[in-house]
Parts: C-alpha cells; sequence; structure tokens
C-alpha cells in the first residue's frame, strides 16, 4: 500500500490541483503563490511517506498547507482545494493505527469546516448551512469508513496471529508427544533388554548345569539323568517361550511397517499360490498408519483368495510429498461379494487417519484410498 501511495497519491492530487487552478482564474502573481505552496504539500508528502513511522504530528504540516492553498482560492470554499483534505485523511488512515489516524482524522476534519464557520460571521444562509452539513456528514462518513477497515485488517491480523501460535504450539506437541514416545520405547526396551538379560541367563545357567549332572549320572544312574535331560528340554522351552515373547514386544508397531507387509504378503503367497505383484513405496509412517495399511492390506488379499477366487493381485502403494495412496486388485470375481464387516472396518481404520477408502467392482475388485502421514 505504501508503495501505491507513492505513485497515485501524487498523480491524483496533481489533477485536483490542476482543476482548482482552471476554476481559480488566478492573476500571475497568485498562480505563482498557489502552485508553490503545491508543490511543496506534494514535496513534503513524498518525505513524509519515508520518515513518517507513526508520528502523526507530521501530518500538521499537511494540514497547514491545504489550509493556506484553500485561503487563497477567491471562493468561499473551492472543492476541488477541499479534496486535499479527503487525500490527507486516506492517507493518515492508511499509514497510521487507528488511534493515531482518528486524531489526524479530527484534526482534518476541524479545519476542513473552519472556513464555514468562519464565513458565518457574515451572516448566516440556508446554503451555508446545507454546505456545512453535507461537509460534516461527508467527512464522518469517510471517517467512519476507514476506521471499519482498520478494525477489520486488525481482527485477521489478531486471528493470524493466533493460527501461527496455535500452529507452533501444535508443532511444539507434536515434537514433545514424539520425544515422549520415544523416551517410552527407549524405556520398555531396556526394561526388556535387563528382563531378558536376568531371566535367559539364569535359565541358560540351569541349563548348563543340569546337563553337566546328566552327563555324570548317565552311566551309574540312567534313570535320574533322562529325568535331568527332560527337565533341561522344559526348560529350554520355557527360556525359547520367554525370549519369543519379549522380541515381539522389543519390535512393537515394527511388525506392521513396510518389511512387515512384504513378509507378510510372502507367506501369502506361498501359502495360497496366488501370484501378488507389489509396488511398494519404502516410506516412514507412524505406528497407527503402518497398522492401518498393514490391516487394509491383510483383509484386503484374505478376500480376494476367499471370495473371489482371485489368481492374481497387485498391490501399490505410494507417497507424494505427506499423502500415502494404495490400491489392492485382484482378477477374481468381484461383483460377487459385498461390502461386509471387514471392508466397513478397513473404512473405519483409514477414515480415524483423516484419509478415505473406496471399493469398486468390475474385471476384479479393488480397494484404494489415500490418507496424510503425520512423517514428514
Amino acid at each position: 500500500m505504501k508503495h501505491y501511495l507513492y505513485i497515485l497519491k501524487p498523480f491524483l492530487n496533481l489533477v485536483v490541483f490542476l482543476l482548482a487552478l482552471s476554476f481559480e482564474s488566478a492573476s500571475p502573481e497568485r498562480t505563482t503563490l498557489l502552485v508553490t505552496c503545491f508543490t511543496v504539500f506534494l514535496a513534503w508528502g513524498l518525505v513524509r511517506l519515508r520518515i513518517h513511522k507513526g508520528r502523526h504530528w507530521l501530518y500538521a504540516v499537511d494540514i497547514i498547507l491545504v489550509y493556506f492553498l484553500e485561503y487563497q482560492s477567491k471562493y468561499l470554499v473551492n472543492y476541488f482545494f477541499h479534496i486535499l483534505y479527503v487525500s490527507t485523511i486516506v492517507e493518515a488512515g492508511v499509514m497510521l493505527d487507528r488511534r493515531r489516524g482518528n486524531i489526524v482524522s479530527l484534526a482534518v476534519s476541524l479545519t476542513a469546516i473552519s472556513k464555514f464557520l468562519l464565513a458565518m460571521r457574515f451572516g448566516i444562509s440556508a446554503s451555508l448551512i446545507s454546505q456545512l452539513l453535507f461537509n460534516v456528514f461527508a467527512l464522518a462518513f469517510l471517517v467512519t469508513l476507514i476506521n471499519f477497515g482498520k478494525l477489520q485488517q486488525e481482527e485477521r491480523n489478531r486471528s493470524q496471529a493466533l493460527y501461527r501460535e496455535l500452529v507452533e504450539a501444535y508443532h511444539k506437541l507434536e515434537e514433545l508427544s514424539k520425544e515422549k514416545e520415544k523416551a517410552a520405547v527407549l524405556e520398555e526396551r531396556n526394561r526388556i533388554a535387563r528382563d531378558m538379560h536376568d531371566t535367559l541367563g539364569h535359565r541358560l545357567t540351569s541349563l548348563i548345569m543340569q546337563i553337566e549332572m546328566a552327563k555324570r549320572c548317565s552311566g551309574a544312574e540312567p534313570d535320574k539323568a533322562e529325568e535331568l535331560l527332560e527337565r533341561c528340554a522344559q526348560g529350554a522351552r520355557d527360556a525359547l517361550a520367554g525370549t519369543r515373547h519379549a522380541l515381539k514386544a522389543l519390535k512393537g508397531s515394527e511388525h506392521y511397517g513396510i518389511g512387515g507387509i512384504l513378509s507378510m504378503v510372502d507367506r501369502f503367497r506361498r501359502d495360497t499360490g496366488i501370484d501378488v505383484v507389489t509396488d511398494i513405496s519404502q516410506t516412514d509412517l507412524a505406528p497407527e498408519e503402518n497398522e492401518a495399511l498393514f490391516r487394509v492390506i491383510q483383509e484386503s488379499i484374505t478376500n480376494a483368495a476367499r471370495h473371489g477366487n482371485a489368481s492374481r493381485i497387485t498391490i501399490e502403494v505410494k507417497r507424494d510429498g505427506d499423502t500415502i495412496t494404495f490400491s489392492i486388485k485382484d482378477n477374481g470375481k468381484g461383483g460377487e461379494y459385498g461390502e461386509g464387516f471387514g471392508i466397513i472396518n478397513m473404512r473405519r481404520r483409514i477414515e480415524e487417519l483423516g484419509g478415505t477408502l473406496r471399493t469398486s467392482s468390475g474385471n476384479g475388485f479393488t480397494v484404494s484410498g489415500q490418507f496424510h502421514t503425520r512423517r514428514r
């Protein structure tokens, strides 16, 4: 807006001044005086635009110069000179805050109507009163309009500032949540590692001791040796079960990642003999996103084998920015099985992520959709 004022205001003021001057039919001396005063007014306006920095009192020079121009007019009111008051009010409304702009507008308005008040000393007429009232209401309307615009701008600025604060707070909370999540995972892994060290170490030590005892008893006491070996076998099974449980907990949501999906598809391919073609981009997703995508693909290929009698399945997972798109298409009897509990559950999982899931049949059955990931 400041750049527009540099160009637009001097041009418009020059047009207004030339029109005012054409009505004056001034003598050469008065013309020179008016042109000089207007030139100073234009130059001062450009200088003030550069140095104002909220100094509303600088507009006093504009008011004095415009008043001098109007005072030199041969008319009671030269309305073209009067427009320069309007120009000053508009500029102050744009360049200053609302409070300082109102101060300047009040000073300009009082100066603009002062000539009518001075004229009343020589007689009051209906024409003079009507001109005074017209100017008062016109200036009041202009100031009100500017204030309305400033209030709207202030409200927008407050809304934008609040939005920026909310976004910043959201990102901070998100980072804090991630840090807490990482800390919780690390703490759980450390606990599991300690449990594995204590429990598995104890059991392996017991197994070694029992095996050594069985070796010693194998010749003289074969029954006792067999009992010891049976206890060793049971202890080994318990240790293996405990290890598997700990490893499962340690893996956590990694089971559902892209690697987990590919492993699940490989097992499905081996077990069913169905030709499964995958085009899956390696991408890092949030735990709940990994699980939802895993379950959607798992349910889709299971349905293709169970209900569609498909012989070929194509799986695609792509990432574009923060948008994840997926598609599972088979060549089975897509039109013969409808939207049951499995598909409803898949759709619910994706919608909980803020995404969409669609199904279509015809030359097979297709499950497709998209969602926005929280991981950048």
